[in-house]
């Protein structure tokens, strides 16, 4: 019988996460969402705090000084994150699917180097330069040939990789420390085969940042360029076998696609809860809106796609951890949940209606927050793509 009951440990880290989420998280939120300046309202002090209490480090394995945590329980703390607020949600979330990259899918010479510079700086974070400015869902690996998906250069020079180009849309942009590049090694070939993976630290020289990207939601998730002009990389931070870049995005899949279903699980789960709260204390034709059948259907709606999305998400969550690994539950998890949370947006903004349009309201952040979601981690069509492939059997790459 399958059981979805968590154990203590798990109940314990949910009640803590819920409780640094409201603490910290939602009270700050939502006036750093009016910042106009990105970049400028992200709050350090917020992230230092997380790394006291474990959270920033959470993913990595007991043994070695981090939390340990499984996939299902990593996913129930970034609900209790997102629905406090879903972009400052991202700078943990990054750290939680890259220190798995630090632990597992390097060198043992390099995890020398680069893990200690991560677990003893509480306010090092992560990211990966995948999308360039001409490359999305390109380097998604639908379609492979020749000069089509990731174009940043990585040439070979003795013993080392002179890099050129721009990644954008970089999630943790300019505020990570370590990175994860891929680069086109050989436009020859596809990216399947012609690309290679380095890590970078911030500050290496030739490794600038451009500008911040100015985004209609999850404004307290930091979005910036990366810039590489004659970068010179040494090979001995090259972290995957040459033409074999891609095998970071198979290493991600199992936890990437199912975390962000979390987020966008935890945006779905506070349009309910607003939108809830709102209709037992909003009066209308003498009594609250909630004692109408019309906003009490529109709740029903709400709930049921919430629900259904936590099952979703924790099933994904705990196939993630069996092997072997399919990798389609969680390509179709994450478009699955990323329109619910839209969906409940919508809904939440009927129910609250003329005032719900307001900014003072909480649904207009909502509806920005969840929209995101409709293509960050990649579109969700491209997902179902994706998804249809491995289980018509027509690919078994990455």
């Amino acid at each position: 019988m399958v059981s979805f009951e968590l154990s203590e440990e798990q109940k314990g880290i949910q009640k803590l996460a819920r409780d640094f989420a409201n603490q910290y998280i939602r009270p700050w939120a939502a006036e750093a969402d009016l910042e106009p300046t990105p970049g400028k309202s992200f709050d350090w002090n917020i992230i230092r705090k997380g790394s006291e209490l474990g959270f920033r480090t959470l993913a990595v394995p007991s043994e070695l000084g981090g939390g340990g945590a499984d996939l299902l329980t990593l996913c129930l703390v970034t609900e209790e994150f997102a629905a406090a607020d879903p972009g400052l949600t991202v700078a943990f979330d990054q750290c939680w699917k890259f220190s798995r990259l630090l632990v597992e899918s390097i060198g043992d010479e390099q995890r020398e180097r680069w893990f200690p510079l991560f677990m003893d700086d509480p306010e090092c974070l992560l990211a990966i330069g995948i999308t360039e400015p001409g490359h999305g869902s390109d380097s998604f690996g639908l379609v492979y040939g020749p000069k089509i998906g990731i174009q940043l250069e990585a040439k070979r020079d003795v013993d080392d990789w002179v890099l050129n180009g721009t990644k954008h849309y970089i999630a943790n942009g300019n505020i990570a420390k370590i990175y994860f590049i891929i680069a086109r090694t050989d436009n020859a070939v596809g990216i399947d085969e012609g690309c290679t993976s380095f890590i970078v630290a911030k500050g290496h020289p030739g490794f600038s940042f451009g500008r911040y990207h100015d985004k209609m939601g999850h404004r307290n998730e930091v979005n910036a360029e990366l810039i590489f002009e004659n970068c010179r990389i040494p090979d001995r931070d090259r972290v995957t076998p040459i033409g074999q870049g891609l095998k970071f995005q198979s290493d991600l899949a199992k936890g990437s696609h199912v975390e962000a279903a979390a987020i966008a699980l935890g945006i779905a789960r506070r349009a309910f809860d607003e939108s809830l709260e709102y209709a037992r204390n909003r009066v209308q034709g003498g009594k609250p809106i909630a004692g109408h059948q019309s906003v009490q259907l529109m709740l029903s709606e709400m709930a049921m796609l919430v629900e259904a999305s936590r099952n979703f998400v924790w099933r994904t969550a705990i196939r993630g951890e069996e092997e072997p690994f399919e990798p389609h539950y969680s390509l179709l998890c994450k478009p699955f949940v990323a329109e619910a949370a839209f969906k409940c947006a919508k809904i939440g903004l009927e129910i609250w209606a003329g005032m719900g349009y307001m900014k003072e309201a909480p649904m207009e952040k909502i509806m920005r927050d969840a929209a995101g979601y409709l293509h960050s981690d990649g579109s969700n069509k491209v997902h179902l793509l994706k998804a249809a492939q491995f289980f018509c059997g027509l690919t078994q790459k990455h």
